[in-house]
Protein backbone atom coordinates (compact mmCIF):
# COMPACT_ATOMS: atom_id res chain seq x y z
CA UNK A 1 0.00 0.00 0.00
CA UNK A 2 2.57 2.66 0.50
CA UNK A 3 4.95 2.00 -2.08
CA UNK A 4 2.68 3.99 -4.29
CA UNK A 5 2.99 7.02 -1.68
CA UNK A 6 6.78 6.27 -1.42
CA UNK A 7 7.08 6.81 -5.25
CA UNK A 8 4.88 9.31 -5.19
CA UNK A 9 7.17 11.23 -2.69
CA UNK A 10 10.14 10.64 -4.87
CA UNK A 11 8.89 11.92 -8.02
CA UNK A 12 7.67 14.80 -6.26
CA UNK A 13 10.99 15.28 -4.81
CA UNK A 14 12.72 15.11 -7.82
CA UNK A 15 10.32 18.13 -9.49
CA UNK A 16 12.87 18.47 -12.31
CA UNK A 17 11.97 14.86 -13.71
CA UNK A 18 10.06 15.04 -16.96
CA UNK A 19 8.14 11.70 -16.06
CA UNK A 20 8.53 9.52 -12.78
CA UNK A 21 10.55 6.57 -13.07
CA UNK A 22 9.38 2.98 -13.37
CA UNK A 23 8.54 0.99 -10.66
CA UNK A 24 8.28 -2.93 -9.90
CA UNK A 25 7.27 -5.26 -6.24
CA UNK A 26 7.84 -8.80 -5.96
CA UNK A 27 6.05 -10.66 -3.48
CA UNK A 28 8.92 -11.67 -1.33
CA UNK A 29 9.88 -15.52 -0.54
CA UNK A 30 8.29 -16.97 2.60
CA UNK A 31 6.89 -19.97 3.38
CA UNK A 32 4.36 -21.62 1.10
CA UNK A 33 0.57 -19.94 2.17
CA UNK A 34 -2.43 -22.10 0.96
CA UNK A 35 -4.14 -21.82 -2.09
CA UNK A 36 -7.91 -21.43 -3.08
CA UNK A 37 -7.81 -25.05 -4.57
CA UNK A 38 -6.47 -26.24 -1.52
CA UNK A 39 -9.86 -25.54 0.06
CA UNK A 40 -13.16 -27.60 0.63
CA UNK A 41 -15.71 -25.02 -0.62
CA UNK A 42 -19.60 -25.33 1.80
CA UNK A 43 -22.30 -25.90 -0.72
CA UNK A 44 -23.66 -23.05 1.53
CA UNK A 45 -20.83 -20.88 1.98
CA UNK A 46 -20.67 -19.35 5.53
CA UNK A 47 -22.52 -15.47 5.97
CA UNK A 48 -19.82 -13.69 8.11
CA UNK A 49 -19.37 -10.05 9.13
CA UNK A 50 -16.41 -8.72 8.02
CA UNK A 51 -14.08 -5.99 9.97
CA UNK A 52 -10.54 -4.62 8.69
CA UNK A 53 -8.29 -2.07 9.66
CA UNK A 54 -4.76 -1.31 7.72
CA UNK A 55 -2.05 0.21 10.05
CA UNK A 56 1.44 1.45 9.45
CA UNK A 57 3.86 0.84 12.16
CA UNK A 58 1.22 0.16 14.66
CA UNK A 59 -1.00 2.96 14.12
CA UNK A 60 -3.76 3.22 12.06
CA UNK A 61 -3.84 4.18 8.01
CA UNK A 62 -8.06 5.02 7.41
CA UNK A 63 -6.61 5.34 3.93
CA UNK A 64 -5.37 1.90 3.38
CA UNK A 65 -8.34 0.29 5.15
CA UNK A 66 -11.18 0.67 2.07
CA UNK A 67 -8.96 -1.27 -0.01
CA UNK A 68 -7.91 -3.62 3.22
CA UNK A 69 -11.68 -4.27 3.29
CA UNK A 70 -12.07 -4.97 -0.66
CA UNK A 71 -9.55 -6.94 -0.60
CA UNK A 72 -10.29 -9.48 2.41
CA UNK A 73 -13.95 -9.79 1.43
CA UNK A 74 -12.97 -11.20 -2.06
CA UNK A 75 -10.69 -13.56 -0.81
CA UNK A 76 -12.86 -14.84 1.70
CA UNK A 77 -15.76 -15.36 -1.46
CA UNK A 78 -13.30 -16.79 -3.23
CA UNK A 79 -12.48 -19.53 -0.58
CA UNK A 80 -15.95 -20.97 -1.22
CA UNK A 81 -16.08 -21.03 2.69
CA UNK A 82 -17.31 -17.84 3.83
CA UNK A 83 -19.41 -14.77 1.97
CA UNK A 84 -19.33 -11.58 3.74
CA UNK A 85 -22.67 -10.46 5.01
CA UNK A 86 -23.75 -6.71 6.28
CA UNK A 87 -27.00 -8.26 7.53
CA UNK A 88 -27.18 -6.80 11.05
CA UNK A 89 -28.40 -10.26 12.70
CA UNK A 90 -25.32 -12.26 11.23
CA UNK A 91 -23.31 -13.90 14.46
CA UNK A 92 -20.53 -15.11 13.03
CA UNK A 93 -17.40 -13.15 12.19
CA UNK A 94 -14.02 -12.31 10.52
CA UNK A 95 -11.72 -9.20 11.82
CA UNK A 96 -8.86 -8.49 10.27
CA UNK A 97 -5.61 -6.11 10.86
CA UNK A 98 -2.73 -5.40 8.77
CA UNK A 99 0.26 -4.05 10.28
CA UNK A 100 2.80 -2.57 7.58
CA UNK A 101 6.43 -2.16 9.02
CA UNK A 102 8.33 0.09 6.94
CA UNK A 103 10.85 2.79 7.91
CA UNK A 104 9.16 6.10 5.85
CA UNK A 105 11.72 8.38 6.58
CA UNK A 106 14.55 6.10 4.73
CA UNK A 107 11.97 5.72 2.06
CA UNK A 108 11.49 8.87 1.39
CA UNK A 109 15.32 9.53 1.16
CA UNK A 110 16.11 6.43 -1.00
CA UNK A 111 12.90 7.09 -3.82
CA UNK A 112 14.18 10.77 -3.98
CA UNK A 113 17.92 9.96 -4.23
CA UNK A 114 16.76 7.40 -7.10
CA UNK A 115 14.35 10.40 -8.88
CA UNK A 116 17.99 12.31 -8.61
CA UNK A 117 19.75 9.95 -10.64
CA UNK A 118 16.87 9.27 -13.33
CA UNK A 119 16.79 5.93 -12.14
CA UNK A 120 20.34 4.60 -12.78
CA UNK A 121 20.98 4.41 -9.45
CA UNK A 122 18.00 2.00 -8.23
CA UNK A 123 16.82 1.06 -4.74
CA UNK A 124 14.47 -1.33 -3.31
CA UNK A 125 12.00 -0.28 -1.02
CA UNK A 126 10.74 -3.17 2.01
CA UNK A 127 7.11 -3.19 3.58
CA UNK A 128 6.58 -6.23 6.05
CA UNK A 129 3.29 -6.82 6.09
CA UNK A 130 2.04 -8.53 9.59
CA UNK A 131 -1.61 -10.18 9.56
CA UNK A 132 -3.62 -10.62 11.89
CA UNK A 133 -7.13 -12.04 11.98
CA UNK A 134 -9.45 -13.69 14.49
CA UNK A 135 -12.96 -15.59 13.47
CA UNK A 136 -15.93 -16.05 15.89
CA UNK A 137 -18.74 -18.43 15.03
CA UNK A 138 -22.33 -18.14 15.44
CA UNK A 139 -21.17 -19.50 19.54
CA UNK A 140 -18.98 -16.33 19.89
CA UNK A 141 -15.80 -19.48 19.92
CA UNK A 142 -13.02 -17.20 18.84
CA UNK A 143 -9.86 -18.62 17.04
CA UNK A 144 -6.83 -16.11 16.11
CA UNK A 145 -3.81 -16.75 13.69
CA UNK A 146 -0.91 -14.38 12.62
CA UNK A 147 0.89 -14.83 9.30
CA UNK A 148 4.14 -13.03 7.88
CA UNK A 149 4.81 -11.10 3.89
CA UNK A 150 7.02 -8.64 2.65
CA UNK A 151 6.32 -6.63 -0.88
CA UNK A 152 9.66 -5.46 -2.13
CA UNK A 153 10.08 -2.66 -4.21
CA UNK A 154 12.44 -1.65 -6.90
CA UNK A 155 12.44 2.08 -8.01
CA UNK A 156 14.76 2.47 -10.98
CA UNK A 157 17.19 0.11 -12.39
CA UNK A 158 20.30 -1.90 -11.07
CA UNK A 159 18.83 -3.62 -8.21
CA UNK A 160 19.12 -6.81 -6.66
CA UNK A 161 15.79 -8.99 -5.57
CA UNK A 162 15.64 -12.06 -4.38
CA UNK A 163 15.65 -14.98 -7.34
CA UNK A 164 12.77 -17.05 -8.03
CA UNK A 165 10.43 -14.06 -7.47
CA UNK A 166 8.28 -12.52 -10.25
CA UNK A 167 7.74 -8.68 -10.65
CA UNK A 168 4.54 -6.86 -10.16
CA UNK A 169 3.16 -3.54 -9.79
CA UNK A 170 2.52 -2.44 -6.02
CA UNK A 171 -1.05 -3.10 -6.41
CA UNK A 172 -1.34 -6.65 -7.64
CA UNK A 173 1.33 -7.30 -5.01
CA UNK A 174 -0.54 -6.14 -2.28
CA UNK A 175 -3.49 -8.36 -3.26
CA UNK A 176 -1.84 -11.42 -3.90
CA UNK A 177 -0.32 -10.91 -0.23
CA UNK A 178 -4.13 -11.09 1.06
CA UNK A 179 -4.94 -13.27 -1.08
CA UNK A 180 -2.69 -15.46 -0.07
CA UNK A 181 -2.61 -14.58 3.66
CA UNK A 182 -6.76 -14.47 3.93
CA UNK A 183 -6.65 -18.25 2.11
CA UNK A 184 -4.40 -19.58 4.65
CA UNK A 185 -6.41 -18.38 7.25
CA UNK A 186 -9.54 -20.05 6.15
CA UNK A 187 -7.46 -23.28 5.32
CA UNK A 188 -6.26 -23.56 8.95
CA UNK A 189 -9.89 -22.71 9.73
CA UNK A 190 -11.21 -26.10 8.51
CA UNK A 191 -8.04 -27.85 9.66
CA UNK A 192 -9.17 -27.54 13.04
CA UNK A 193 -12.38 -28.37 12.14
CA UNK A 194 -13.58 -24.85 13.12
CA UNK A 195 -16.20 -24.46 9.55
CA UNK A 196 -17.69 -27.48 8.07
CA UNK A 197 -20.93 -27.66 6.22
CA UNK A 198 -24.08 -26.69 8.52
Amino acid sequence: MNTILKLALACAGAASLSACISTQSYVGPASPMASTTALRSLSQPIPVKVNTQFQVNGKASPAGTPSLQAQVESALRSSGVFTPSQDPATAASITVTVNDTVDLQAAHKKGFHAGLTLGSSGTVIPDNYTYTASYANSAGEPYQASYKQDILTAIGSNVQVPTGVKATTPGDAFHRVILDMTTQFVQDLQTKGLVAER
